[in-house]
């Protein structure tokens, strides 16, 4: 065989090699997406601008986040629909990150959303953005005193022992007393590496899948965060809860705090894991905080893999969300 037809047959090899290669992952995407192998994540852009060091969402926008159309109003509030309208004279506020925001849910089965379907005579304010850490709350919470609030239920997960947002970080990190976030890990610092993942993320059910059973997210994301809460001085949390709680007594307003667990602590549920909890809730109890811990509901399911977001380290999944919103009717007087 002549070299130039032996060039043409690799080449053909080849060609034909790629083909089959792209149609069996194009073949494992559809596989993945119809069996909903993974969930995808991703904040469509237009939904988040950052302003004098704090993450806001745009009033008035449909958006999409984590493959879910969500809406807001003309406060910058995620709502069920365009044009919601706010009926009631008394109202509940809500203050959280992406889990009390409800990314990957529909508005209207997120806890937020059952509360404001099944308790129709409150107007339920949900000030939740993702990336939202206390110095962002000690912002939010200032809209109270437009609002004739009730009740003040403040949604604290772990990941807020961090002074930085991981949605948009902010130029200017001088006043913060914890100087790093979760995207401290080392591949997320490699920016093409993170561009093709934040991509991926947004887009492929089975690069999700893979990365899930191959890395074990959950698991990572909340060891990196729990020696924090073993190594790190909490004094600037209390501080933190205090003022809040400061803000909402002057406003003549309850206040109320919802500790919510990582996906990890739920797989063996000991003492050492739970940790965190035990020193929020001790800040809490020493600042005569009324607060609920909702771990060892989450830690007595039978699977609590179900409760959250498939491959995730906190957001809950629809059932995760239906599972909270029944405690929280039997728990807090609304």
């Amino acid at each position: 065989m002549e070299v130039g037809q032996l060039n043409n047959l690799m080449k053909k090899i080849i060609f034909i090699n790629c083909f089959i290669i792209l149609i069996l992952i194009l073949s494992l995407e559809i596989i993945s997406n119809f069996f909903k192998l993974s969930n995808l994540m991703g904040i469509q852009d237009g939904l988040i601008y950052s302003k004098n060091g704090t993450n806001y969402l745009f009033p008035n926008v449909k958006k999409t986040v984590f493959n879910e159309d969500v809406f807001t109003d003309s406060f910058g509030y995620r709502v069920p629909n365009q044009n919601y309208k706010y009926q009631n004279k008394k109202s509940i506020f809500f203050l959280g990150d992406s889990v009390s925001f409800g990314n990957g849910v529909k508005e209207e089965e997120t806890f937020a959303g059952l509360l404001r379907k099944n308790i129709d005579n409150k107007n339920f304010f949900n000030s939740s953005v993702p990336g939202y850490q206390m110095k962002d709350h000690l912002k939010a919470i200032k809209k109270i005193n437009e609002l004739n609030i009730e009740k003040v239920i403040y949604f604290y997960t772990l990941n807020d022992i961090y002074g930085t947002s991981n949605v948009i970080k902010t130029k200017n990190k001088s006043d913060l007393k914890m100087k790093t976030n979760e995207s401290d890990f080392n591949l997320k610092k490699i920016k093409p590496l993170n561009k093709i993942n934040n991509f991926l993320r947004n887009k492929s059910y089975l690069y999700m899948f893979i990365k899930g059973i191959g890395t074990d997210p959950s698991k990572r994301w909340f060891l990196n965060l729990y020696q924090k809460y073993l190594n790190e001085d909490l004094n600037y949390l209390k501080e933190n809860f205090q003022n809040l709680k400061t803000i909402t007594k002057k406003n003549q307003s309850e206040f109320i705090v919802v500790i919510l667990p990582y996906e990890y602590q739920t797989r063996n549920c000991s003492k050492d894991t739970l940790i965190p909890q035990k020193k929020v809730g001790n800040i809490l109890n020493a600042l005569n905080i009324v607060y609920v811990d909702l771990s060892n509901d989450f830690c007595n399911q039978k699977n609590p893999k179900k409760i959250f977001y498939k491959f995730d380290p906190m957001h809950l999944s629809r059932e995760g969300h239906a599972f909270v919103y029944n405690i929280l009717k039997n728990e807090i007087n609304f």
